[in-house]
């Protein structure tokens, strides 16, 4: 009688056991932060071959996909080379350290849709871009984080060259996120430390 008494608490201890231990994992799930989103301005060019070898750099040389801003896809580096042509001629006379172009890297952690991360690029880009600056951009999978390089020709239609502002990233981060949320994508843009403070040194001289 004993033993089944005892047996009978052992079973309760148990089952309490358990369920509290899946109760603390359901919250750790629930608590658990969406992936944060990367903007990186990598760098710029500065003449024609700088140009061209950056765009056989993000095309692996033709054997990628390189999309511009009206949609066009060029697999091909003859007609890449063409464009980074086209891109450093200008009727100014320039400076020798004209930066002729700005590069974006856009990328979220493994395990995410390629697919999904590089529409989040195309209506990301087309809206901060297309109305006034030329670009392209490719996605490269060969790495853990699916990521896209994007390629701004900085002459814009207008005649006025891109500038990118301090705190803009940050900006541009918050817009790439609300893309990949569009698609289902959990996505954070959670500003750094860093831009925290500038922000509020910004609020402080207002």
């Amino acid at each position: 009688m004993n033993s089944l008494i005892q047996d009978q608490i052992s079973g309760l201890l148990s089952g309490d056991v358990k369920h509290k231990s899946n109760r603390v994992k359901s919250s750790r799930s629930y608590l658990k932060k969406p992936p944060e989103v990367m903007v990186k301005v990598s760098g710029h060019c500065r003449s024609s071959s700088h140009i061209q070898a950056h765009f056989d750099y993000i095309s692996r040389n033709g054997k990628l996909d390189v999309e511009d801003e009206q949609g066009l896809v060029y697999q091909d580096t003859d007609s890449l080379h063409q464009m980074a042509k086209s891109w450093s001629l200008d009727t100014l006379v320039e400076k020798e350290n004209t930066r002729y172009t700005s590069h974006l890297v856009l990328s979220m952690p493994n395990g995410t849709e390629p697919k999904a991360v590089k529409q989040a690029v195309r209506e990301f880009a087309k809206k901060t871009f297309s109305h006034n600056y030329q670009y392209v951009f490719a996605l490269h999978t060969d790495t853990d984080s699916p990521h896209v390089h994007l390629t701004i020709n900085n002459l814009g239609f207008d005649g006025k060259r891109l500038h990118i502002k301090k705190g803009q990233p940050q900006i541009w981060r918050e817009q790439f996120a609300y893309e990949l949320e569009k698609l289902g994508v959990a996505a954070e843009a959670t500003p750094s430390l860093r831009q925290l403070k500038f922000n509020l040194m910004s609020e402080q001289q207002l």
